[in-house]
């Protein structure tokens, strides 16, 4: 039994640090990007106003509803009809 708990904590731990290390990451890269995205509270229709259409427009998923936009630069995440979040997508770095 106390091989069972040990494993569990271990793994639990192990999810936990990945998951914060994950969030980090992507603080950091939206905080150093020069890149101009939405911002949370703007409707769909800001979106498209002021950065254009998506190039790809994922369905809606789940309750609430939330939808990804694909840009060139950052994905943009809604709750219905409401902007949550943007993220900054990883640019590949050329291989020399």
């Amino acid at each position: 039994m106390q091989k069972y708990i040990t494993l569990f904590l271990l793994f639990t731990y192990q999810v936990t640090v990945t998951s914060q290390a994950d969030t980090l990451l992507i603080e950091e890269v939206n905080k150093t990007s020069n890149i101009n995205k939405p911002t949370r509270g703007m409707t769909m229709n800001q979106v498209i106003s002021k950065f254009g259409k998506p190039e790809v427009k994922k369905k809606a998923v789940g309750k609430p509803p939330i939808t990804q936009w694909l840009y060139s630069d950052f994905i943009v995440y809604f709750e219905s009809q409401w902007v949550i979040q943007a993220v900054i997508m990883k640019q590949e770095k050329p291989l020399n």
